[in-house]
């Protein structure tokens, strides 16, 4: 019988197989996105199942979906029992469509076009630019703006995740506040959220015309369409960038910063949803995020440290920072 090694077992061979496992990785990412795209997650939402049967729900090859089952039942995403009945796991769970801050939104963001830029990372690497210019021809976001379904799917993407990064804006103290304005907002699904929360409020939602063209927010709220780059509109008492300043390099995000500094009011405070990268040598998925924005956009995730630098030399103090699972609250004022 032929001895066989798990990844946890000490000894050379076992670092053979792990890094083995962390090459072939990316299959298993888009093994993810093959079966939530089919529709195999909200099958077994529905209830446990045999191959043939989830096959039959969901209108797929019956062998090749057992074979991309026992991948995912070793990544722990599905359980099979004895008698070959499949079913979701808590990890699974996430990725319903039902459920509050699904993670299917990201699964479709990093499948497509981001997955395509990914086979060019060694640009990315060699000259510190996004390969996403280089393998589709241009900048990202101009890219979407010439493809109208493909802008879509983002930003219903970003749509959906905007229940997780509104968690630490639930804490936020809103009485004293009259007008939000939401930086860089898509279609308005976090402006949308606090709206209903807080009937008192009023909101401006700020972003390219062609984006905002979808939105419908109501009579409590303004749309305006332009470039954070050259206009920001005046004279609200607080200021959302939700998951903006991580596309942009340090001397982009400094430009949008100092335009908001110009046209906020002294009283006005500044709210940045962002990742924090952790000072430490551990795993953490802001770090995996923070190479994701380089190759995507040229963009960049940041340390407290980085985040204090970056506000400074944009105008702003930093006041605090509020941690929470998806996003951290960055307070800031004019400084």
């Amino acid at each position: 019988m032929a001895e066989t090694y798990e990844y946890g077992e000490p000894g050379q061979e076992a670092g053979y197989r792990r890094l083995r496992h962390k090459i072939m990785s990316y299959i298993i990412a888009q093994a993810i996105f093959a079966v939530t795209e089919a529709g195999v997650i909200e099958a077994l939402g529905a209830g446990p199942a045999d191959v043939d049967e989830l096959a039959r729900r969901v209108g797929v090859d019956g062998d090749a979906l057992a074979r991309f089952l026992r991948v995912l039942v070793a990544e722990g995403l599905f359980t099979e029992d004895p008698h070959g009945t499949f079913a979701l796991t808590e990890m699974s769970s996430h990725l319903r469509q039902d459920r509050p801050g699904s993670l299917r939104h990201l699964v479709m963001l990093m499948a497509g076009e981001a997955y395509g830029a990914w086979g060019r990372a060694a640009h990315s690497l060699r000259t510190g630019a996004p390969a996403f210019d280089e393998v589709f021809g241009r900048p990202m976001f101009d890219w979407l703006s010439q493809h109208p379904e493909k802008q879509a799917v983002f930003d219903r993407a970003q749509a959906g995740l905007v229940t997780m990064r509104m968690a630490p804006l639930e804490q936020w103290d809103w009485s004293g506040v009259r007008t939000v304005v939401d930086i860089g907002g898509g279609n308005g699904g976090l402006l949308r959220t606090l709206l209903a929360r807080h009937p008192y409020l009023r909101g401006v939602l700020f972003d390219l015309p062609n984006v905002i063209n979808e939105a419908d927010l109501g009579d409590r709220c303004r749309l305006v369409g332009g470039d954070f780059f050259s206009e920001i509109p005046p004279g609200g008492d607080v200021y959302v960038l939700a998951q903006i300043l991580h596309d942009w390099s340090d001397d982009d995000a400094m430009r949008i910063l100092r335009r908001i500094a110009t046209a906020m009011p002294a009283h006005g405070r500044l709210l940045v949803l962002e990742q924090v990268i952790p000072d430490d040598d551990l795993r953490h998925p802001e770090k995996l995020l923070d190479l994701h924005m380089l190759v995507l956009l040229g963009g960049r995730e940041r340390t407290l440290a980085d985040w204090h630098e970056l506000l400074a030399a944009g105008g702003f103090e930093l006041l605090r920072t509020e941690r929470a699972t998806r996003s951290s609250l960055l307070v800031a004022a004019r400084g």
